[in-house]
């Protein structure tokens, strides 16, 4: 008997959330109607896909089946836009996750643009950090997401597929009397008296970053909320920041800080698109990101130019 696709969407549900409650929530359904599924597809395969023993987690055969399903599932998806949306018009909402960096700095031109082109849609924005952007695509509460990095967590990225969007600078954030001559590159390792503010998504990378570099710290500060808060801390004291370029880059040209490209070596953040494993995104969300990109090309070439032409 060939399994239903209903039965293999549950399934799905069930590997990615790691657990039949999370499932149900995600899919509208019962906790016993999703087990009810995974139980009937398990019987048809005469196999079992999840261990229940203290936790919900994939067998052997639960893992090689889930990858063959999610492909399933992403060509069903493109096989009815095929048949049923060849006269598809951009109408309807698209719900986008950004992590600051780019709400900041890119979101507003883009948008304009996307406007302009597709009238009929409107653009729902959830800012967030990039754990919580990844799970919400996941789950299919947003069309796409763009973040810093994937989540580190086992099983976090399961559903998703991600790829490179683009790639910014690092600076050195401080006050505008810190003594620092602005926008020339610095080696962190050279400043005597660093007190570093620390962003809670950004902390692994920056972690290591200075650990390789042999980077003395006398205090470091770790910021949990929004960075636009830490700058206001870092205009007014002592105190400094690491941030990426893209999200600094109206602040290269309006003289509120002093910003020094890291150098020796240069920090590049790397930003990722994220979108769902299990289907294909629209024509809508292509429109936009095609919107996004642009901007994001625009804004980024002032940190770059500066980051490249100055790095010694």
């Amino acid at each position: 008997m060939v399994p239903k696709l209903m039965h293999i969407r549950m399934f799905v549900a069930v590997y990615e959330e790691g657990s039949f409650t999370a499932a149900a929530s995600r899919e509208g359904l019962s906790q016993s109607g999703v087990s009810a599924h995974v139980r009937q597809l398990e019987s048809q395969l005469d196999v079992q896909l999840f261990a229940r023993d203290h936790a919900i987690a994939p067998t052997p055969a639960g893992h090689a089946f889930y990858r063959r399903c999610v492909q399933l599932l992403r060509t069903h998806e493109m096989a009815c836009r095929a048949v049923g949306r060849r006269a598809e018009h951009p109408v309807g909402a698209l719900r986008i996750g950004m992590i600051p960096t780019m709400s900041r700095s890119v979101f507003s031109r883009a948008l304009m643009a996307f406007e302009a082109a597709c009238p009929n849609v409107s653009v729902q924005l959830t800012e967030s950090g990039g754990g919580v952007i990844a799970s919400a695509v996941r789950q299919g509460k947003l069309d796409f997401g763009i973040v810093q990095r994937m989540p580190e967590d086992a099983g976090a990225a399961d559903g998703l597929r991600h790829s490179l969007f683009t790639r910014t600078p690092a600076f050195l954030i401080s006050s505008p009397d810190s003594g620092l001559p602005h926008c020339q590159p610095i080696r962190l390792r050279d400043l005597p008296d660093l007190h570093l503010v620390l962003p809670a998504g950004r902390r692994p990378l920056l972690e290591q970053y200075l650990v390789d570099q042999q980077v003395p710290i006398v205090q470091r500060l770790s910021w949990f909320e929004s960075m636009l808060g830490a700058m206001d801390l870092v205009r007014s004291s002592h105190w400094t920041a690491i941030i990426s370029g893209l999200f600094i880059a109206d602040d290269l040209r309006r003289r509120r800080f002093t910003l020094n490209p890291l150098a020796d070596p240069m920090l590049w953040d790397e930003l990722l698109l994220v979108e769902p494993e299990r289907k294909p995104l629209s024509s809508v969300a292509h429109a936009f990101l095609e919107c996004l990109q642009r901007a994001t090309e625009e804004i980024n070439a002032i940190p770059i130019s500066i980051a490249t032409a100055t790095h010694g």
